[in-house]
């Protein structure tokens, strides 16, 4: 059995995107949290094959033995697994996730990126989406955990799921109100309960939200702000929601939902402006796994994904591969 590494990333939707790799492959792991010094604001290619992105804490664990498997994911974890193939001299095979920051990646023995990215090499492996924790035995799980807060609302159950503001996307008063009515003429026809959570981008709009959907009557069954303190329901509402609406500005949220049995939505506001996200978009819906949120409410068998066991599969492939060349 390989000893396998995770260089887990504080940022949580990119530290979990690692470790549903490593579940996905079925070998034990130990995880390696990334604690940030002020130089882990530089770029990769600056910082080299150092460990000057972390604390002096965090370096006194990346010591040998050196592992066979290291996974990685993001910018930060890439600069750390890097060191870690060149420490090792090159015994350790690098699972990189998500584009590592460099122009030059030939060190990484494979690099996972989304379709979307549009990025391909001999080492890059594309798939759809990006690796996520939602398997059956997980909401299975979930349900039974959740079953008293989901079992008394009316049927059927749509969730809103809300991102928030970031370099593509503003998310103010004006998309606040754009979403609202969208939900408001989508509720009308579907009526049933409406769930309503949002994430560490969300802020204070989230508020704003929740009072103009009750000010329409369109008040949340069961509401969550991110950071509010208490359970957050977050898995529950993956596992009981018949409809889910994503904002589209979090790939790792909507690849979450489309995992989930629910039918997805996605809600994009008119000043949206990343290419790369709206590809992936544009993807989901040829896919049957999504449509676009318009406030008209259209029933269809969506088509439930998980890419993960793929890239399991992939990296055992070519792990092995490595091994035998050795």
């Amino acid at each position: 059995m390989p000893r396998v590494w995770v260089i887990k990333d504080k940022r949580e939707g990119t530290g979990n995107q690692a470790i549903s790799l490593a579940d996905a492959l079925g070998y034990e792991y130990e995880i390696k949290e990334l604690d940030s010094s002020p130089f882990a604001k530089l770029p990769n290619f600056l910082l080299g094959n150092s460990l000057l992105s972390i604390s002096e804490t965090c370096k006194d664990t990346f010591l040998p033995p050196w592992p066979e498997i290291v996974i990685s994911a993001g910018r930060r974890a890439a600069l750390i697994s890097r060191y870690i193939k060149i420490k090792s001299q090159g015994g350790a095979f690098i699972c990189q996730i998500m584009h590592p920051g460099y122009t030059l990646n030939k060190i990484y023995d494979m690099i996972i990126l989304p379709n979307h990215d549009e990025r391909q090499g001999k080492n890059i492996v594309n798939f759809t989406g990006s690796p996520n924790r939602i398997t059956k035995e997980i909401l299975i799980k979930a349900k039974d955990l959740w079953r008293s807060k989901f079992n008394s609302l009316e049927r059927p159950i749509t969730s809103l799921i809300l991102g928030g503001s970031n370099k593509y996307m503003k998310f103010g008063e004006f998309e606040a109100q754009d979403f609202s009515k969208k939900i408001t003429r989508m509720h009308g026809r579907l009526e049933g309960s409406i769930v309503f959570t949002t994430s560490r981008r969300t802020g204070k709009i989230g508020k704003t939200i929740s009072d103009q959907l009750r000010g329409e009557g369109c008040k949340p069954s069961l509401e969550y702000f991110w950071g509010a303190g208490g359970d957050n329901p977050y898995m529950g509402i993956l596992a009981y929601s018949d409809y889910l609406v994503v904002s589209g500005d979090s790939i790792s949220m909507l690849s979450e939902a489309c995992a989930s049995p629910g039918g997805v939505y996605i809600y994009v506001p008119p000043n949206f402006n990343s290419k790369k996200h709206k590809r992936y978009h544009e993807e989901l819906y040829r896919l049957g796994a999504a449509k676009p949120l318009k406030g008209v409410f259209s029933d269809w068998d969506p088509y439930n994904f998980n890419p993960t066991f793929d890239m399991a599969e992939e990296v055992k492939k070519r792990y092995h591969l490595v091994l035998n060349c050795k």
